[in-house]
């Protein structure tokens, strides 16, 4: 018996037609009693056969270098895994956490909550159960697990008859312990060391934990462990090449069929396989293992015996051309590859069975022969007839307008023929077209033009005559100007404008009667005279015919200058301020500016100096332009407040011992760069700075500092200088 599986271009076009499941091979990859070997674990090694053994059944694995280490000890979360898979519980699925230190997030979760019932947990009076789930297994933990997963009578074992005469440390075992151990110990699962002590707290090894429930697998005690599901659904007989296998197993058990291991889909599996061997009868043996290492096999046969091809062809009854296409499918569900034949010549067959071939006909009656053979010499043929009844070229028109404003038009189309790839087309006996189509540009006259169109084969068909008439209607120009304002303030406009003309690439442009454009556009700039301005337009084209004439009216109003002052102050200190401004306008460049009417600006903006008078001084400004137009005065006042000098004195005592002393100092005045300064009312200065050298009269002596400005300000100082002469050394 052979059968493989598909390769993967056949699996992949099996998998769009079988919906569901892999395609499988019956080749073995995958042995399920390969050998499983650690870098660790020599075949001298005391538990290597339980240790290979449950590493095979995938219940234990090793670590990513390759070794087992098999005397480390062994976690309480990593012992809850091992029980697992060995008993073959059923994971959790609803999320409820038993222990306080093992969450949901843990990866030992699932095994902890379905271990639990097996397990040695800690109930605390107070407080939230917990696991310890990190903490080294005790040889106590595993004896409890075994005999609880292995259900075990418990309740009738007096456990100190059994313990107190084996093991000299029996009092270590805790005592809510004591019977499970006991019955482990008497079912001998697991037993003491040499020196007569049990350990019961001892941390346990991986090495002793595999060794233990291998030693259970291979036991009789099979009562807590699950069924091997295994039912196969495979069809007795098949007519086509490729079978479907499918079944049902537990969620967590592999699948082989023939030794190779299939995908198991939650409990599901499905594989297509290629009966390539030819018709004959093939077998098949399915087996499920648990990860207990229990398994299940069933053994089914399936007969391939084949049909012949099935040949369906689509061929024309009739034609009006000398070659055809004949398409087809053929479909064999023994043989991927038949070979079909049109007329005797090999048709090409695609992958999925459609094949197609052109054949040359003849005029009349033609009979067209399909045959189909398969690698086992199975035919399948069929028959089919053409007449064919050959007819002249259809012509065929593109958009041909029944009037023009246009003195050329192009007229097009194309001429198509089954049994000539270039007939000649004729437009008024003309000939227009060599290849099967035309593109003929014609200048029409004014009124009707008609023009007669026909093609014709190299078989001497001639189609049908088509008439066609264009009446030309000669338009005048159109005429597009530019916005052009009602009113402006601006004594000169620019306007412009187009002309289009489909006769004249180039009309005339006339405004009031003055030519100026000729080339189709305009841009003239007009000066306006104050009021109304109208401006009439038209085009003419080289035939004569005339736009219709446009009217545009622009008022002009002209507008006064705009005046803008630079800043003024209300108030000043100072004798002169300089006061400037602009004026613009928008049709003189160089508005004249006024102040209090005498003439400060010539080309629309001024500076001027100007000397205050104390009190309120006003200034009118005003601008003009060319056109008399004048803005409206401004008026602005500024008050001059005259401010009195300032003296400052250097230094002076107000006693001393000197008789001579020198006075200094000086004087400013924002008005008046030189103010005259008096000492005890006789002139010391003119230049706003003093020196003055006086001599002291014994006891008190007055100085009164007076300046005055220009404007006759005056600002008064007084200093007092005692002088006390030293007294004579004789």
């Amino acid at each position: 018996m052979k059968a493989r599986r598909l390769n993967v271009l056949a699996a992949w076009v099996m998998l769009l037609s079988l919906l569901c499941g892999g395609v499988a091979s019956a080749a073995t990859v995958v042995q399920q009693t390969s050998s499983y070997v650690f870098v660790d674990v020599k075949t001298t090694y005391w538990a290597n056969e339980a240790i290979q053994s449950m590493a095979n059944q995938g219940i234990i694995t090793g670590n990513p270098d390759g070794s087992f280490k098999p005397e480390a000890a062994i976690t309480r979360e990593q012992l809850a895994k091992l029980i697992t898979l060995t008993f073959g519980l059923d994971l959790v699925s609803d999320g409820t956490q038993t222990f306080s230190d093992v969450n949901s997030s843990s990866w030992s979760y699932k095994y902890v909550e379905a271990a639990k019932d097996y397990l040695t947990g800690y109930f605390p009076v107070k407080g939230k159960p917990f696991f310890d789930p990190q903490a080294s297994a005790t040889r106590e933990d595993v004896a409890v697990a075994l005999v609880r997963a292995m259900g075990l009578e418990t309740d009738k074992v007096d456990a100190d008859s059994i313990l107190y005469y084996k093991f000299s440390d029996y009092e270590d075992v805790t005592p809510q312990l004591a019977k499970e151990v006991a019955v482990a110990v008497d079912h001998k699962l697991i037993q003491g060391f040499p020196d007569g002590t049990f350990g019961p707290t001892s941390p346990i090894n991986r090495a002793s934990v595999a060794t233990l429930l291998y030693r259970v697998l291979k036991s009789s005690y099979t009562t807590a462990t699950q069924d091997v599901k295994l039912d196969v659904q495979v069809p007795a007989q098949v007519a086509d090449r490729t079978v479907k296998l499918t079944g049902k197993v537990n969620a967590d058990a592999k699948v082989y069929i023939n030794d190779e291991e299939v995908e198991n889909e939650n409990g599901s599996f499905a594989e297509a396989y290629d009966l390539d061997g030819g018709e004959k009868v093939y077998e098949f043996v399915f087996k499920a293992v648990l990860p207990n290492g229990r398994s299940n096999t069933v053994t089914k046969q399936v007969t391939y015996q084949t049909s012949g091809p099935q040949l369906t062809v689509q061929a024309p009854e009739t034609s009006n051309q000398l070659t055809a296409k004949i398409t087809g499918k053929i479909k064999d569900s023994g043989d991927t590859n038949p070979a079909v034949t049109v007329n005797d010549k090999t048709a090409y067959v695609a992958y999925n069975g459609e094949f197609s071939a052109d054949v040359t006909l003849k005029e009349g009656l033609n009979k067209i022969v399909v045959t189909a053979v398969n690698k086992y010499d199975k035919k399948a043929v069929v028959e089919k007839q053409i007449i064919v009844t050959l007819g002249g070229p259809v012509l065929t028109l593109d958009l041909i307008p029944e009037t023009s404003s246009s003195k050329t038009i192009t007229l097009s189309g194309k001429v198509t023929d089954k049994n000539d790839s270039n007939p000649k087309i004729y437009m008024n006996d003309e000939l227009v077209g060599s290849y099967g189509s035309f593109n003929k540009t014609v200048t029409l006259k004014e009124g009707a033009n008609t023009f007669n169109f026909k093609a014709t084969n190299s078989l001497g068909k001639s189609s049908v005559v088509i008439t066609k008439v264009i009446t030309f209607n000669v338009d005048g120009p159109v005429l597009t100007l530019d916005l052009i304002p009602e009113t402006s303030s601006s004594k000169t406009v620019t306007l412009s404008g187009k002309a289009t003309d489909k006769n004249d690439s180039y009309p005339k442009i006339y405004m009031n009667d003055e030519l100026v454009g000729d080339y189709g556009s305009f841009n003239k700039t007009v000066t306006l005279k104050e009021g109304v301005n109208t401006f009439t337009f038209k085009a003419v084209n080289s035939l004569g015919k005339s736009s219709a004439i446009a009217t545009k009216t622009i008022t002009f109003a002209v507008d006064s200058p705009v005046l803008t002052l630079d800043l003024i102050p209300e108030t000043s200190s100072g004798k002169t301020v300089t006061l400037s401004g602009k004026a613009s306008d928008k049709n003189d460049s160089s508005p004249k500016i006024y102040m209090n009417d005498e003439l400060v600006g010539e080309y629309g903006s001024f500076n001027k100096t100007v000397t205050l008078k104390e009190g309120v001084n006003t200034f009118t400004f005003k601008a003009v332009n060319s056109l008399g137009k004048s803005s409206e005065p401004v008026t602005k006042t500024i008050t001059f407040n005259v401010s009195e000098p300032v003296l400052v004195l250097d230094y002076i005592p107000e006693t001393t011992k000197t008789k001579q002393l020198t006075l200094t100092g000086k004087a400013t005045d924002a008005n008046d760069s030189s103010p005259k300064i008096y000492l005890n009312d006789e002139l010391i200065s003119s230049y706003g700075s003093f020196y003055k050298s006086v001599t002291l009269a014994e006891g008190s002596n007055t100085f009164v500092f007076k300046v005055t400005n220009s404007f006759g300000k005056v600002v008064t100082v007084e200093k007092t200088v005692v002088y006390t002469p030293e007294a004579s050394k004789e």
